[in-house]
């Protein structure tokens, strides 16, 4: 471990001023706080120029994921992934429209409903999805190697700790592993939701 790896930092300058304007303040707090942030935004930056790099927006990149978590055959009917991703059946629809010409998606006619459609990924959407996600992983492990495995253990405990003292409200369905910010309706003008990790929307 570099000898310089404990030196304050401006967070470490923020934190003495308002500790100043605030006598209450627990800066050590305040300090996990700031730096969760701050993370939070430097892995979402870095997420965006792996898109970016590999071709893909991260609308795509979340579908192509949920159909991934879901295991082989990799298919769902698009009530299902709207329903899972928290969209209406008409920013579904306008995404799986921009895919499909993309070609990063198929319909598919649903055996189980005359009328319905399955979606899967092509091999192209597999494809990018993989390389976008190795690249991802590999910055994301990059930066987790200043700390030692017994240290990343450690902060992944503390992690999920702090994460059990906020109400279920605030993780919504996002909460679990592959992906972490709420979606809103396409169809309504979708805003910018962050890209999250490697296995991250």
């Amino acid at each position: 471990m570099d000898a310089d790896d404990d030196e304050l930092d401006a967070i470490d300058a923020s934190l003495a001023a308002w500790k100043r304007e605030i006598p209450d303040l627990d800066p050590v707090t305040e300090g996990i706080v700031e730096r969760i942030q701050n993370l939070a935004k430097a892995l979402d930056r870095s997420m965006g120029e792996t898109l970016a790099e590999h071709g893909l927006d991260h609308r795509s990149y979340h579908l192509l994921g949920k159909l991934r978590r879901y295991g082989a055959p990799y298919q769902r009917t698009p009530g299902q992934l709207a329903a899972d991703m928290n969209l209406s059946s008409g920013a579904m629809t306008n995404r799986l429209d921009r895919m499909e010409r993309a070609g990063l998606i198929r319909r598919l006619p649903d055996p189980a409903d005359r009328r319905g459609i399955l979606i899967e990924p092509t091999e192209l959407g597999h494809a990018m999805w993989d390389r976008t996600t190795g690249t991802q992983a590999q910055r994301e492990a990059k930066f987790a190697s200043v700390l030692d495995p017994a240290e990343r253990e450690e902060l992944h405990r503390l992690l999920r700790r702090l994460m059990r003292a906020f109400p279920s409200r605030f993780h919504g369905h996002h909460a679990e592993h592959d992906g972490r910010h709420a979606e809103h309706d396409e169809s309504m003008g979708e805003g910018s939701p962050t890209a999250g990790g490697a296995l991250g929307d």
